[in-house]
């Protein structure tokens, strides 16, 4: 509106019709003879002014549509930075967990990766990341995020992983409670997996494990790394076939929804526990071999 009383056109317009109005009043009330042809312009500018009014309000219809698209693709612009901030910052404080992982355990080797693909037909709620080989991801890999152990890397190419989770009872990882030392072993059951619930099994009969206990990696057999957080006692219960006792763990992580994780594709401890019993077992045959030589020996020596 104030753009259409800026137009040097609409100013003169606005002055003619005031200056008609005084001749029209001064003619009417002191020269009544004036008054037809006064009636004559008048009727002239009322059509001029109806002609002129029409084109201002086609006028202003069309800088209003102009003005309108202006400020939708303005309105676009900032939908779609808003979602790139959305993005970046959500990306920010990923990194930044991860990093904080990182400088905990320094020993340790990561890829970072995000879950691409859920198939709605495999049990267990296994997913696919978008790393692979390329990166340094090999097969029984772990898989973990900022709140936990999530699963290990059960198939790999080039350029992504199938990973199974900790809900799956096709997964066996060596766990212990963080409080009592009682050991036992991660494995998941279709009973609880829509929960997001796993299980602690072959736990000793005297366990002092307690509600509410932290349960963590225990670092036995060289796969995993010690110490990485899975969950805490939910409850306790027993196996319908065999009787056997176990505790039902809830992971701190939601399984179930995890969209970014760590693959740990190195650490300092990988393979420690497998390589000692090889070792081992390499020196006991050698060392039963060199007495079974030494045995022989003696025994073909003359009397």
């Amino acid at each position: 509106m104030k753009k259409l009383f800026r137009r040097k056109s609409v100013k003169i317009f606005a002055v003619t019709i005031c200056a008609v109005i005084v001749i029209a009043s001064v003619s009417y009330f002191c020269y009544p003879f004036l008054s037809s042809g006064i009636n004559m312009i008048t009727n002239g500018l009322s059509q001029v002014t109806a002609e002129v009014s029409e084109n201002l309000n086609k006028s202003s219809y069309n800088e209003l549509l102009e003005e309108n698209k202006k400020l939708s693709e303005e309105n676009a612009k900032l939908r779609e930075q808003a979602a790139d901030y959305y993005d970046l910052k959500e990306e920010n404080d990923r990194l930044w967990k991860f990093y904080n992982i990182k400088k905990e355990n320094p020993t340790y080797t990561y890829v970072p990766s995000t879950v691409i693909r859920r198939d709605s037909n495999a049990d267990f709620y296994s997913f696919t990341i978008d790393a692979g080989t390329s990166l340094g991801i090999s097969v029984n890999d772990p898989v973990i995020t900022e709140n936990g152990l999530v699963g290990i890397v059960s198939e790999c190419d080039t350029s992504s992983s199938k990973v199974k989770t900790i809900l799956s009872p096709e997964i066996k990882i060596g766990a212990a409670d963080s409080k009592t030392k009682d050991s036992g072993v991660i494995s998941g059951s279709s009973r609880y997996c829509d929960d997001n619930l796993t299980m602690l099994t072959k736990i000793s009969s005297e366990n002092k494990i307690s509600q509410g206990d932290i349960i963590k990696t225990s670092g036995v057999g060289g796969l995993f790394p010690a110490d990485i957080i899975i969950g805490e006692v939910k409850e306790f219960s027993y196996d319908d076939y065999d009787v056997s006792k176990f505790t039902v763990i809830e992971p701190y992580e939601d399984i179930r929804k995890v969209s970014s994780v760590l693959v740990i594709t190195d650490f300092n401890t990988k393979g420690q526990i497998s390589l000692e019993k090889s070792d081992n077992s390499s020196n006991t045959s050698k060392s039963a071999k060199e007495t079974t030589a030494t045995e022989k020996t003696t025994a073909e020596k003359p009397e």
